[in-house]
């Protein structure tokens, strides 16, 4: 098992504590739950959290004012593609580099149970 692998009772708490935020507080929550995470690790994390609220429709990505239309393997595929290497990662602003590129090709919407949207 890795060690960025949360329970399903650190998942809710982590998604409970995440709720309505947008994307880049799933990056900096992961520092609460495990601290010790080297950047791949912690990439993956971020992945699997995302992973999960997309695939129980707790949230859906956007681009543009757009919601993505693909399969949730798609769409992670693709901000994986983006993602900047470690080298390149600023710590500090989720969104941008160190070279200061924007490189993040979604933003996150949260879906209520009651089909509101929640853009962020």
């Amino acid at each position: 098992m890795n060690s960025f692998i949360l329970s399903d009772s650190e998942l809710a708490e982590f998604v409970a504590q995440i709720e309505l935020c947008g994307i880049n507080a799933i990056w900096y929550k992961t520092y609460e739950y495990r601290l010790e995470l080297k950047f791949d690790d912690r990439k993956a994390m971020f992945l699997a959290v995302l992973r999960s609220l997309l695939e129980q429709g707790n949230a859906k990505l956007q681009t543009a004012g757009q919601l993505l239309t693909t399969s949730v393997d798609e769409q992670l595929m693709e901000l994986e593609r983006a993602w900047p290497p470690e080298g390149d990662w600023d710590d500090d602003i989720f969104w941008i580099t160190k070279s200061r590129v924007g490189w993040t090709p979604s933003g996150l919407v949260w879906t209520a149970a009651n089909g509101t949207e929640f853009w962020t």
